[in-house]
């Protein structure tokens, strides 16, 4: 038996690039961010160090509490019917269907585009004078619906948007995770006279729970960060009902030059992030095990 190699310095050297990007563009602006984020600075005059007074400042600021109340309105609102539709679309292009490789491209392609084609496609889907959505209604003798500016469904457009844009990234996880049981298992379920739906329940959804799991954590995570739909399509009205966290970050760092409270913000953000996913992996993780 030929011993293995433990020469690792190949393994070193070819690292190296890697890690150079990895400490300069992501743990030099995360130690930079948490260094800003105890300063008073406006980027035009030199930073004054102000210790947890940001902190303190974001507790009592209304507009931050709003801002992440419409977060978790957001992520309450599509993380659900994100796993879902993505489930369902993975059952349609991994059963016996003869147009699946097709179903499958179709359930796809809004993935593919970028954000600001999306939003700018949807916002002019829903303008309330031309758009499809209100003409096909008026066509049919129904009054056209404000989408963006009505302040109870503002935040649904944007949610819609974001469901047919993203469901398609969460059927590939869930389809990778479906095609990894093996066919003998439905086969014996099968033989013993289960039904289609029965073999979903008892076979399927209990098999793919660790796919499940991450497209949960995936999700919520990329909920948390919800921006660009809104600003596009929104901008955060009407009256403020759909300015999420991360426009309000973006706001008072690069409109009002608030730079040390705004990174003080995103480093709220980034725990309540990181705590909803550990607990998230604690619990649902642990009962995978």
């Amino acid at each position: 038996m030929i011993p293995g190699n433990k020469d690792t310095r190949d393994g070193i050297v070819f690292s190296i690039p890697f890690l150079f990007v990895y400490l300069a563009f992501m743990i030099y602006p995360l130690l930079s961010g948490l260094y800003i984020s105890f300063f008073k600075w406006d980027i035009l005059s030199s930073a004054n160090f102000i210790g947890f007074t940001n902190y303190k400042t974001l507790f009592t600021d209304e507009k931050f509490y709003t801002s992440l109340w419409h977060t978790f309105e957001f992520v309450l609102m599509t993380t659900p019917t994100l796993l879902v539709v993505g489930f369902l679309m993975a059952l349609a292009v991994t059963g016996t269907s003869p147009y699946k490789g097709i179903l499958e491209n179709i359930f796809f392609f809004p993935y593919i585009f970028s954000m600001t084609v999306v939003s700018t496609l949807w916002a002019w889907l829903m303008q309330k004078d031309w758009g499809v959505f209100n003409q096909a209604l008026m066509h049919i003798n129904l009054q056209p619906v404000s989408w963006l500016t009505n302040e109870n469904l503002a935040m649904w457009s944007v949610g819609l948007t974001t469901l047919w844009w993203t469901a398609g990234f969460n059927m590939v996880l869930f389809s990778a995770g479906i095609k990894q049981i093996p066919k003998e298992v439905y086969e014996s379920a099968a033989i013993d006279g289960a039904t289609y739906l029965q073999s979903v329940r008892h076979i399927t959804i209990p098999l793919v729970r660790s796919t499940t799991v991450l497209c949960l954590i995936l999700q919520i995570i990329a909920s948390f960060n919800v921006f660009g739909q809104v600003y596009v399509m929104t901008g955060g009205g009407p009256h403020g009902t759909t300015r999420v966290l991360v426009q309000y970050i973006y706001e008072t760092g690069f409109r009002y030059y608030k730079m040390g409270y705004s990174a003080a913000m995103s480093y709220i953000l980034f725990l309540i992030i990181l705590g909803v996913s550990v607990l998230q992996y604690a619990l649902l993780g642990r009962k995978d095990q």
